[in-house]
């Protein structure tokens, strides 16, 4: 029971977050006025730009895994590396790691690689991701005129430094004393064996999907009719896009309510940002969790193959 509860709490941890800024959210708006922002209008303009960003960021999400794989078996291709990406949707749902491990496990089962390359390959799109953001949320800080300037750009400089400083020391050839043993781990297996243009590729990828992530608020912003100037907008979108990137809350939510709320504050009603806010969280969530649903059975195919095949 023990052990149970304590592999348990940090799992619910997320929930609780998401649950906890929610509700000290909704008790300070008007909820009836949270409710009369989503009219027909909403519906018209935010259905089919939730879908074409789930559809749209699923083809970035494919290729991006696709593009680190230097020889995949035949079987693999997009279409694959889509059915494990949209599966893994539903424990990432749980908790943000296991999603990242359960597409983990599932690119190992398809393409062959040891747990820890399939792995490390999967942290690496994850890290691209958190550099993308942080260095998109920098550059809107500037523009919004947000935090010290010096200590915001120093910080930045850093985190990318940082990043590109351990890609260059995994995959130097020069023997690294104390840190050899680390360097030869197999979740770094995959970074020193990608080329180098396959890793700028990746970047490309994910800047995209970043750039996905902007057109798609934006549509809400068009469906709510609030307006932004463009460099405004883009600049709060990235700043929300680091919060929600944070691991600490389900699939962002709650974080990314408390962040765009905060920084549009002056632009439109609490009540009427917040439910645009909803309205984009529910409906990723939802169009995710439906994509999982279809393509769970990619979670225990291996499962039911071998209890077909066995002898009786």
């Amino acid at each position: 029971m023990t052990s149970r509860r304590r592999i348990g709490l940090p799992q619910l941890l997320p929930a609780a977050v998401s649950a906890g800024i929610l509700y000290w959210l909704l008790r300070g708006v008007d909820l009836l006025a949270v409710a009369a922002a989503v009219n027909a209008r909403v519906a018209t303009v935010m259905v089919p730009a939730l879908v074409g960003f789930c559809a749209a960021t699923l083809w970035i999400e494919a290729l991006s895994i696709n593009s680190l794989l230097l020889s995949p078996p035949p079987s693999f291709g997009l279409w694959t590396a889509a059915r494990i990406k949209c599966a893994s949707y539903l424990p990432a749902l749980i908790h943000y790691t296991l999603g990242l491990g359960g597409l983990a496990v599932l690119l190992r089962r398809r393409t062959g690689l040891s747990l820890g390359e399939a792995l490390g390959l999967v942290l690496l799109i994850s890290t691209t991701d958190l550099i993308v953001a942080l260095a998109a949320a920098g550059t809107s800080a500037a523009v919004l005129g947000v935090g010290e300037r010096g200590v915001r750009t120093g910080l930045v400089a850093f985190v990318i430094a940082a990043f590109f400083g351990g890609i260059a020391l995994v995959r130097t050839p020069a023997p690294l004393g104390v840190l050899e043993r680390v360097r030869a781990l197999s979740i770094f297996e995959g970074l020193r064996r990608v080329p180098l243009g396959r890793l700028a590729e990746l970047l490309t990828l994910r800047a995209l999907f970043s750039a996905c992530f902007v057109a798609g608020c934006a549509s809400a912003f068009v469906a709510f009719e609030i307006p932004a100037p463009p460099a405004r907008l883009i600049g709060g979108i990235m700043l929300v896009a680091l919060v929600a990137a944070l691991p600490i809350a389900v699939a962002g939510l709650g974080t990314s309510q408390a962040a765009l709320v905060y920084l549009f504050k002056d632009l439109a009603p609490a009540e009427r940002l917040l439910a645009m806010s909803l309205v984009l969280s529910f409906g990723i969530i939802a169009l995710r969790t439906a994509m999982g649903v279809c393509f769970a059975r990619e979670l225990t195919r291996e499962a039911l193959h071998d209890a077909r095949t066995a002898p009786v």
